[in-house]
């Protein structure tokens, strides 16, 4: 089952975007749906779920969140505010299909570079 999607702002916080990226934008920022890859600095995803098993798509650069940094920080911190449980070996992977772990591999991946 798929989860409602939603958009991370630059600064970590969570946008619920419900059924639609595209029609539930954050208001003052319609301009990011049209900015793809980039979205203005926001990351668009969404959490996808069959019994226990979970996969996040997030819609990115295919390096942004290969290492850790900004949008790295950005997208965890979101992820930390999904109103659905979400378990640490969660897969994560961008739209076109790019590995990049489990949460869990995300977080440590942060927590070793500081």
């Amino acid at each position: 089952m798929t989860r409602p999607g939603g958009w991370i702002f630059p600064d970590g916080r969570l946008y619920d975007a419900r059924e639609s990226h595209r029609q539930n934008v954050p208001k003052g920022f319609e301009h990011i749906s049209d900015d793809a890859p980039e979205y203005g600095g926001f990351l668009r995803g969404r959490v996808a779920s069959l019994d226990r098993h979970q996969l996040v798509v997030v819609y990115c650069h295919r390096d942004a969140l290969a290492s850790a940094g900004p949008p790295l920080h950005q997208l965890l911190s979101g992820l930390s505010q999904l109103p659905v449980p979400l378990h640490a070996d969660a897969l994560v992977i961008s739209d076109n299909g790019d590995l990049y772990g489990t949460v869990s591999d995300l977080q440590q991946r942060r927590d070793d570079c500081g």
